[in-house]
């Protein structure tokens, strides 16, 4: 199958040539007073275009040197700028285990990093252009992008090439829950789970349907999987509880909106749910505290609001 050209696609958002340059040489700024002559040098080469003079210079220094971070990064620069990237990267590899906070360097290392990640994937498509991973480093660019139907393509193309590609079939899932074709969804979930070993986000992926196709006792038994598989979640509990209440199960659902609580105590719908719970179960008191919770955090969001009204929350017994 002819693959369509990545021409004009968003995998590559930093080129080379004029453009990178200018980058590169408005990043940092001009040599400043009390740099080392070799520093000055080399910034100074780099800057005017003489980018193998500024190589010589700082490989000369670094030779008695070999811990000058600053002159390391100009070396690299160097090499970047002349397309050399596997040189740049190993010489920023060696100027942030002399300074591991060194914030040009992290920088420039990005900038390598997606150079040598586009010419990985320009190896990739040459070698096998109709492969299952080409096609879906095709269909994430897409979602990048935000074209969906093509993206949606790619990974059927990926899926095509191999339908046990768990990877791909939840990439797809995914795609599909994001626009609501829940029954499509839980298709490539399962496709998913049936050639993988179930993880959380796939538990998670079909739980979330089932409670939108409302079928609450599939939603409980994927998401109490999703739970186990990742205990600290918190969407996951607020998922389990939100399922348990719409099914009706009430007392079940407040342990598990509770301890999305603990996991994360700013979770507005968690306070609302608790307090439609207790308010059900005539636990007014209680209903009373986590709405007056919801409130304080709402205000709370809102610069000037205030804060004394907070109790003044009304509670319908049977709220629907």
């Amino acid at each position: 199958m002819k693959m369509r050209s990545a021409t004009g696609r968003t995998l590559r958002n930093v080129g080379l040539g004029l453009a990178c340059v200018a980058m590169l040489q408005a990043a940092i700024g001009a040599y400043g007073v009390g740099q080392s002559p070799a520093l000055a040098e080399s910034t100074k080469a780099l800057y005017t275009g003489s980018y193998v003079q500024a190589a010589q210079v700082a490989k000369k220094h670094l030779r008695s040197h070999p811990s000058d971070a600053a002159v390391r990064v100009i070396l690299a620069r160097a090499d970047l700028a002349q397309g050399k990237f596997e040189a740049a990267f190993e010489e920023l590899r060696k100027a942030l285990t002399s300074d591991p906070h060194n914030i040009d360097a992290f920088y420039y290392m990005a900038l390598v990093a997606r150079e040598l990640s586009w010419e990985q994937y320009q190896k990739l498509v040459s070698l096998a252009p109709d492969s299952a991973r080409a096609h879906q480093l095709l269909a994430e660019a897409d979602l990048a992008a935000q074209n969906p139907t093509e993206a949606e393509a790619e990974f059927k193309n990926a899926l095509r090439v191999n339908p046990s590609s768990g990877e791909v079939a939840t990439e797809l899932a995914e795609l599909k829950r994001s626009q609501s074709k829940f029954d499509e969804a839980i298709s490539y979930y399962t496709q998913a789970a049936d050639h993988g070993t179930l993880n959380y986000e796939i538990a998670y992926g079909l739980g979330a349907c089932y409670t939108y196709k409302q079928d609450y006792a599939q939603a409980v038994m994927w998401l109490r999987k999703a739970v186990t598989l990742d205990p600290d979640s918190s969407a996951g509990r607020f998922a389990l509880g939100n399922a348990l209440f719409q099914g009706g199960q009430l007392e079940a659902a407040i342990p598990e909106l509770k301890r999305s609580l603990e996991l994360e105590p700013r979770l507005k719908q968690a306070y609302f749910l608790l307090g439609r719970i207790y308010a059900r179960l005539g636990r007014m008191d209680e209903a009373r505290a986590a709405l007056r919770k919801l409130d304080e955090l709402s205000r709370s969001e809102v610069p000037g609001q205030d804060q004394s009204s907070a109790g003044a929350i009304r509670v319908n017994p049977d709220p629907h």
